[in-house]
């Protein structure tokens, strides 16, 4: 939240003062760099963006002042090779003539292209007169006069001269444009234009006013749209339904069809606070902003983005760029406090959730609407945390066909360090008691650098993994780096670099992959034979054996750059291309096979003959609909406020399903757990398949409880279904009455009164329940799982087996399990008697096995599974007659990864003597562990750490060891997790092998997993939905889980698709063969119905 939180404080003081004056890449044959980096002596190419703070010209009073310039890559002559055009902010423009062989000439003055003055910010290549050539188009920004921010369109009059024709055309924006994008929205057969614009400082932070700036709108700061009326161009903006306001602060831009249907879409990366926009082509002159239903966060400070087939699936995935470092210190100068009441603040006044950090937006499919569905898996992939990130570009530049990730970074001037923000703050306070206040050089001069250098990941295949290559792949040099491009400027096949930097000159980078025969790569001119043809938006797919990779012809790219350059396709090991699709913007398609991966290929659009017909969007596994009549309805409360460090918030949770017969008609009825003052819903199945809701007064005499779990069984052996409910929560005080647990006998046609005497009188936060007969008495036992003393995380409460006299009367025994959150019986070790496995948080998983006629008091622990579990499912999934079984856990997308040698931990006591317990979170950041929670939370948590921190930078790398003395940590407790992942574990003669499962499973936590056979083959497959969205700040929504088919054969699990399903799925529980209820935290219930095929 750090931009939004202090902009202010920044302004302020400025304005007083004018006024006075990743893992480790796998081995690789290849030792010597894949890039080499080229002198500017040796390749002419001499341009710098040198940028310079003068008196009140400087970053406090334009925060964008170190944003940088952008490159264009094209070939402006026609003659075969791409030519450079790089801006400058205050210098002037510079373009480079290819002259072959990374030699260069710059012919910016005789070329008309110089720009010397406004403040210069992206470029756009396009063929924008339609006569074959390729012009140019530049965005100004920054300063106040109008004119000075005119954008540019220079014509290209095919003599290496240009023209400057923006006002002829109607393309002179006086916006603070950032960039712009020439496509055919409308399919007219013409170029138009998106043109990318931000607002200013005054509308940068934290403000009452949000939710009114939001209705606010201001044209010089939203973007622009204008339609191509047979080359003069019409402002369509509001028409086409191109929304923004005075909060848009428009930083990337992305041109790609993103839901498969033909029509480019528009995807705007916005800083601040305002969300970023997803504009869907609606295929008839409008578009309409759907990023809501797309995705369920994105990244906070947005900046420059990509859009690419990163997995080989054909469907278009999304990144965007933002802040989070990659060490612990930067992470510890960057983080403040953890303000869920500022961040609650902004989602009530109509802001989507965001999060501080780069975002990989995964498509996951078109929904029946045709709104694309993307599952955020920036941290699983491992490019979460690049630092001030800005130009990411997708291209395969080692040639093994898959797509690696380049990422330019870097920023003079740091004003988001708290480090520099507590000395602005210490500044004005000293001005206050002295009347002296520093000089706007000296509040210059005390603002950081970043210079980290820029990141280079190697795309490890299909499991959605990153390697970070920089070092070995020679681009670890560090310097400030903005806008950047790909292209082969030696026309060797491979992808080279170029990159705008910051106050030095501009660095080109020569691939060497195909000089050390890595791989061979296909190269596919679209330009070469469709002169004056639109070809933005043309997809090509190049298909070898069972791989096949997709690209889409969309040159703008990164941040504030543009590549119309040859689409390039790394072929790998094996250089046969079986054949190769090109589909045009109007869906004319052209068909190349065999194909001759030596030559260039260059297609011609009056070739294309055929037609292509976009997929009809829907997801094909179950049609789901909405069961009315009751909502869960979670109590808004803030769990940070009582316990400041905890991981996430406890008191959203539920709600867990009862499925059973509650009057012996033979249809399954079901029970839903209701929230904290909301009773629990009965519903009782009809003839015709439909649920009737129950009233039954019992539920609403109960309401103050909040139902944990809930358990249909006989309890008082009459014969029909009885209803134990598990009462817990967070938000209770230790000891409530509201924590006990209740037992409702039926009268065996469905209608419930509590039993008051049946259950002992403990009040603990329970979590979970289950059955079986502990004693051999053949009477139903339970088990309570317990999960901790509300207000005292992580302490755990000790949990219950009851055993039943046989009448409905439960006497309790206790034990301590830790924090338990689910059971399940199951014969796992085949005796015939059931055993019952108990997983939980920060525990191992424990099976408790049977012995003769009970169940043993101690439990065996499987070795190594000390993880974050949520849930528990017990099956023969491998149909070798024994059970397996399948572990829901945290999952892999996240800061937080853990291994037996780098384990997370939590180490916690009542450190001050205040009566609350203190819980330290621990994680691994490169070799060493530090606690998660940054110096505000820390100082927040225990006062008495003022005094040994007194300023960001002396706790920027503590650990725990120095945050506390040894004999305070000898006091404390240390809970450990080694495991995170969902996993399989295999019977194998009553040893369980530890498997892994699809990636898919790691994408968010997994809290609801059901077993049934949906193809009808005798496996039995598996649903899994979860999710948690009541996190931390810096943590962030973990949604990225929207109720997952997996297809089981033999106990390997392959990943089908998914439902479609948004929200915090808490549990799914099988109706019939056909239905599945689905129920989802605050939200309404859900319905699944399976859609039959013959096989998936």
């Amino acid at each position: 939240m750090m931009k939004r939180c202090f902009w202010g404080s920044w302004v302020a003081l400025a304005g007083s003062l004018a006024g006075c004056s990743s893992p480790s890449a796998p081995h690789e044959e290849k030792t010597d760099p894949l890039f080499v980096e080229q002198a500017p002596k040796a390749t002419g190419v001499t341009f710098a963006n040198r940028v310079v703070q003068e008196g009140d010209n400087n970053v406090l009073s334009y925060p964008y002042f170190f944003n940088g310039g952008g490159v264009a890559v094209g070939d402006l002559n026609n003659d075969g090779l791409p030519d450079l055009y790089f801006t400058g902010n205050q210098v002037p423009n510079r373009l480079y003539l290819n002259k072959g062989n990374f030699e260069f000439e710059d012919i910016t003055e005789r070329a008309g292209v110089v720009v010397p003055e406004g403040w210069k910010t992206g470029v756009t290549l396009a063929d924008v007169n339609g006569d074959g050539w390729l012009d140019l188009y530049v965005c100004r920004s920054a300063v106040g006069d109008p004119t000075l921010r005119r954008n540019l369109l220079f014509i290209n009059n095919q003599d290496l001269t240009f023209t400057e024709r923006a006002a002829d055309f109607g393309l002179a924006d006086e916006g603070y444009s950032t960039h712009a994008a020439f496509f055919d929205y409308d399919h007219d057969g013409d170029l138009d234009l998106f043109v990318l614009n931000h607002s200013l400082p005054k509308y940068a932070g934290f403000s009452k006013l949000m939710a009114t700036y939001k209705q606010e709108t201001n044209p010089r700061f939203a973007s622009q749209l204008y339609r191509n009326d047979g080359g003069a161009f019409t402002n369509v903006t509001e028409a086409a339904g191109i929304t923004g306001n005075v909060l848009s602060f428009g930083l990337g831009l992305a041109v790609a069809d993103l839901n498969d249907d033909g029509w480019q879409d528009v995807y705007v990366s916005n800083d601040f606070n305002e969300e970023d926009y997803l504009f869907l082509n609606q295929q008839n002159g409008t578009f309409r902003n759907v990023l809501r239903d797309a995705m369920g966060h994105t990244s906070l400070f947005s900046m420059g983005s990509d859009v690419a087939d990163i997995n080989n699936d054909g469907r278009p995935d999304l990144l965007t760029l933002d802040m989070l470092p990659e060490t612990n210190e930067r992470i510890k100068l960057s983080s403040g406090d953890d303000n869920f009441d500022k961040y609650r603040q902004l989602l009530r006044a109509d802001f989507h959730p965001q999060t501080m950090r780069n975002m990989l937006q995964l498509n996951q499919g078109v929904q029946p609407s045709g709104v694309p569905l993307f599952a955020e898996v920036g941290q699983l992939a491992g490019i979460s945390n690049t630092d001030w990130s800005w130009a990411a570009l997708f291209a395969d530049f080692d040639g093994d066909g898959w797509k690696d990730l380049f990422i330019s970074n870097g920023y003079d001037k740091d004003y988001t360090n708290m480090q520099f923000l507590k000395y602005m703050v210490d500044e004005r306070v000293k001005a206050q008691r002295t009347g002296q206040q520093p000089t706007m050089q000296q509040i210059l001069d005390s603002i950081p650098s970043i210079q980290v250098g820029n990141y280079l990941f190697r795309n490890t295949g299909p499991e959605l993994g990153f390697a970070k290559v920089s070092q070995e792949w020679g681009i670890d040099r560090a310097f400030k780096s903005n806008g950047a491009a790909y292209a082969d400027l030696d026309e060797d096949g491979d992808l080279d670099l170029i990159i705008n930097t910051l106050n030095e000159p501009a660095v080109l980078y020569r691939n060497q992959a195909v000089e050390q025969q890595r791989a061979r790569f296909l190269r596919i001119d679209l330009r070469e034979k469709n002169e004056g043809q639109p070809l933005v938006g043309t997809k090509v797919w190049v298909h070898q054996g069972e791989r096949t990779q997709f690209q889409e012809f969309s040159p703008v790219r990164g941040y504030q750059s543009c590549m119309d350059v040859p689409l390039s396709f790394g072929l790998g090991a094996d250089s046969t291309v079986d054949s190769v699709r090109v589909v045009y913007p109007d869906a004319r398609m052209q068909v190349f096979r065999p194909v001759d991966p030596q030559r260039l290929l260059a297609p011609d659009y009056q070739e294309a003959t055929q037609r292509y017909t976009p997929p009809v969007p829907t997801f094909p596994l179950f049609t789901t609909e909405t069961l009315g009549g009751w909502t869960h309805t979670p109590v808004d409360t803030n769990d940070f406020k009582r316990q400041l460090l905890l991981p996430y918030q406890f008191s959203y949770s539920g709600p867990r399903l009862a499925v059973g017969d509650i009057d012996g008609d033979g249809r399954n009825d079901f029970y839903a757990c209701g929230a904290k003052d909301q009773p629990g819903a009965l519903w009782q199945q009809q003839a015709n398949g439909s649920f009737q809701h129950l009233s039954i007064p019992a539920w609403e005499a109960d309401r103050a409880s909040q139902d944990e779990d809930a358990l249909f069984f006989d309890a008082d052996g009459d014969g029909d279904l009885d209803l134990y409910v598990v009462s817990g929560g967070y938000g209770f005080a230790p000891g409530d009455p509201a924590l006990h647990d209740r037992l409702y006998l039926n009268d065996g046609s469905g209608q419930f009164t509590k039993a008051s005497d049946a259950l002992p009188t403990e009040t603990d936060a329970g979590s979970c329940v289950a059955t079986l007969d502990l004693n051999g008495d053949g009477a139903l036992d339970l088990f309570v799982g317990n999960r901790f003393v509300p207000g005292q995380y992580p302490i755990p409460a000790a949990s219950q087996f009851l055993l039943n006299d046989g009448r409905g009367h439960f006497t309790a025994t206790a034990k301590d399990l830790g924090m338990v959150c689910d059971a399940q019986p199951a014969d796992v070790n085949g005796d015939g008697k059931p055993d019952l496995i108990v997983v939980g948080e920060w525990t191992p998983i424990r099976i408790f096995l049977s012995q003769g006629d009970q169940v043993s008091e101690q439990p065996q622990e499987l070795p190594e599974t000390q993880g974050w579990w949520n849930c528990v499912l017990a099956e023969d999934f491998d149909q070798d007659g024994d059970i397996d079984l399948i572990v829901g856990n945290y999952g892999q997308n996240a800061q937080f990864q853990a291994s037996s040698e780098r384990p997370v931990t939590l180490t916690y006591a009542d450190f001050d003597d205040n009566g609350q317990v203190d819980p330290f979170l621990n994680y691994f950041v490169g070799e060493q562990t530090y606690p998660f929670a940054s110096r505000d939370e820390a100082l927040g948590q225990i006062n008495g750490l003022k005094k040994k921190y007194l300023n960001y930078t002396s706790y920027a790398n503590t650990t725990l060891p120095k945050m506390f003395s040894e004999q305070e940590l000898a006091g404390a407790t240390t809970l450990e997790a080694n495991e995170l992942r969902t996993l399989y574990f295999e019977n194998q003669g009553g040893q369980f092998i530890k498997r892994a499962l699809p990636v898919e499973l790691q994408f968010s936590p997994v809290f609801a997993l059901l077993a049934f056979d949906y193809d009808q083959d005798g496996d039995l497959d598996l649903l899994a939905g979860g999710n948690i969205t009541q996190a931390r700040v810096r943590v962030g929504p973990t949604d990225a889980n929207h109720v997952q088919l997996f297809q089981n054969q033999d106990g390997a699990f392959t990943y089908q698709g998914t439902l479609g399903l948004t929200g915090d799925v808490r549990d799914v529980q099988a109706l019939d063969a056909e239905r599945v209820l689905i129920g989802v935290n605050g939200g309404p219930l859900r319905v699944a119905k399976v859609l039959r095929q013959e096989s998936l």
